[in-house]
């Protein structure tokens, strides 16, 4: 193998080691978001004849607040900004 080859593996290798670096970061600060999405206890409305049509699903406001932040934690992302509110019903 030629010095200009090793020479180009180490630079390759250099780059492959942070761009690694770079994904685990990116892997941990999205673990918060997970663990969130997990716990959220959504459910129909359809299945209890409840006014809202087929579209809507109820989440819990906690919870969604939770995962909202949870979002707002990770920062390579824009997550919504604006807050929940209900729906008016007709």
């Amino acid at each position: 193998m030629e010095t200009a080859d090793i020479a180009r593996l180490e630079r390759e290798l250099v780059l492959l080691r942070s761009r690694v670096q770079r994904l685990e970061r990116d892997l941990c600060s999205v673990q918060p978001l997970v663990r969130t999405a997990r716990r959220l206890a959504p459910w129909d409305f359809t299945p209890y004849q409840v006014r809202p049509d087929g579209d809507w699903v109820a989440v819990d406001r906690r919870r969604m607040e939770e995962l909202l932040a949870a979002l707002a934690g990770i920062d390579h992302w824009a997550p919504w900004r604006t807050p929940i509110e209900p729906r008016p019903q007709p």
